[in-house]
């Protein structure tokens, strides 16, 4: 093999010394032809294959092969043939006498060259894709799957990432809804794979049988939904490709995670971070695209979570959602109530009324209580206090057990008991805060009764006023007022004119 030095060497006796190439071949010791062909491509000769490759005992049988391989096609990805599984039905059924190394090298050129091409696709302003994806968090120590929902603008490259328990219905709408809050407006298309959250049946063609939720919330939005053939992800490239933009971004490491309106609250915070990037092709950076892009958005309207079926509180003051049991105040047992949920909190209305508000439980089959919630059932069965699962929720500091203590001295029939719990019952109008002052205030004036933690609670202790700051005020300094003589009150008292 002649290398780039031989070529030079050659090169230079020809084109500087001016020998033929006859002389150049005498002197260089290169056959005339390898001369002719150096300087006719100016650098080492390249061996081109004149034919295909020659396939003595494959040849016979690679139609066999490419219907094997074409048959693939229409069956699913894990029952493909292995250029391995070829060569034994080759054998087995067509008598095929070669070897492994021809069979494996055939299925791979020939899997390379069909592969399937695209044509790039490029949309307007005001057209967004979305996606469900799976990323790894970890809670509380442990590693737990979380979903993404992705949505993309083709035009601004801007991509928005919130995270759920689950893909569902109420999580779906709820993701369009922050992402709009977080666009600053309604696209108007957005393309979706078939998800079964949104579509209830793929018909022939592009028709869809979309869920009557979904389809409401489209139309209430205004914006159009398009959806793409079945496995053709390729149509929505764009929030493919920002799916593993978000898991190596945003969740490499594994991020530690706590509470999901905050871990939101930090997604939003890394999406906006991605306003002062400037991508491939483009002059201006994401966030100048987005504000260029906004003037094409809908307005977003007002839109309320729909509220869940009715459902009736149970005789322990429970209403079951999700799996999970929630309390409400003891007055509304055995109502019908509706629940509206999101992903952090669950809302329980009686009659469009917020009864009840509780952090959501993503686990199953718990019991979330609200202890005062059943302080007025308790008064009436003061032995619950002790023996109540509610009540075991409900941390209170040492004054309360030394005010327990003081109003049960020698009662009779539970009536300290009682006018203990008619004490707790004011956190149903007061904080914990506020009722712990009012209570830690009684001790030091001396007051521990029920109707004298009430009136502090009422009346809570003046502010001492600060002092005046006379700084930057010089002309003020020059007066002086006289204190006050008490002496004065006391004649008032007495009835003597001063």
């Amino acid at each position: 093999m002649k290398t780039m030095d031989d070529c030079i060497r050659v090169l230079k006796l020809h084109f500087k010394e001016g020998l033929s190439d006859r002389a150049v071949a005498r002197q260089t010791g290169l056959h005339r032809k390898t001369v002719r062909k150096i300087l006719k491509e100016g650098g080492p000769a390249v061996y081109r294959r004149g034919s295909p490759v020659a396939r003595p005992k494959l040849g016979a049988f690679v139609g066999v092969i490419d219907e094997m391989l074409k048959s693939d096609r229409h069956a699913p990805p894990k029952q493909h043939h292995t250029a391995k599984r070829i060569l034994d039905r080759l054998r087995a059924e067509h008598g095929y006498t070669g070897g492994y190394t021809q069979v494996k090298s055939y299925v791979r050129e020939w899997r390379h060259l069909t592969r399937e091409a695209f044509v790039p696709l490029e949309f307007g302003p005001g057209h967004a894709q979305v996606d469900w994806a799976e990323a790894v968090v970890i809670e509380a120590g442990k590693m737990v799957k979380v979903h993404l929902f992705v949505m993309t603008l083709h035009f601004s490259d801007v991509r928005f990432v919130a995270v759920f328990p689950r893909e569902t219905l109420e999580f779906f709408l709820e993701g369009h809804l922050r992402a709009f809050d977080f666009l600053g407006g309604v696209p108007r298309r957005i393309v979706y794979d078939n998800l079964k959250t949104a579509v209830v049946r793929v018909g022939p063609g592009r028709g869809r049988d979309l869920n009557p939720t979904f389809e409401s919330f489209s139309r209430r939005h205004l914006f159009e939904t398009a959806f793409c053939n079945v496995a053709r992800g390729n149509e929505k490239g764009s929030v493919e490709g920002a799916v593993g933009f978000a898991r190596r971004s945003f969740f490499v490491p594994l991020p530690t995670f706590s509470d999901w309106e905050s871990f939101n609250a930090h997604l939003v915070e890394q999406c906006r971070a991605q306003y002062t990037q400037l991508m491939r092709g483009h002059e201006k950076m994401v966030g100048e695209r987005l504000e260029e892009e906004r003037p094409h958005f809908f307005p977003l309207l007002p839109w309320r979570l729909p509220t869940h079926k009715p459902r009736t509180v149970n005789s322990l003051c429970l209403v079951r959602f999700d799996t999970n049991d929630y309390s409400v105040p003891c007055r509304y047992a055995h109502h019908d109530v509706g629940v509206r949920a999101d992903v952090g909190k669950v809302r329980i209305f009686f009659q469009d009324q917020c009864i009840a508000t509780h952090t959501r439980c993503h686990g199953r089959e718990r019991a979330i209580y609200e202890p005062w919630h059943y302080l007025a059932l308790v008064e009436r069965k003061p032995r619950s206090l002790d023996w109540g699962a509610p009540m075991k929720e409900l941390v209170l500091e040492e004054c309360f057990h030394a005010l327990r203590r003081r109003m049960e001295e020698g009662q009779e029939h539970s009536r300290g008991t009682r006018a203990y719990i008619r004490v707790l019952r004011l956190l149903e109008t007061y904080s914990l805060c506020d009722l712990t002052r009012a209570v830690q205030r009684a001790f030091v004036l001396g007051v521990e009764g029920e109707e004298a933690i009430r009136n502090l609670l009422l009346c809570p202790p003046e502010q001492t006023p600060s002092p005046l700051d006379l700084t930057g005020r010089q002309h003020l300094a020059s007066y002086r007022i006289a204190l006050p003589d008490p002496s004065l009150y006391s004649a008032l008292a007495q009835g003597v004119t001063a």
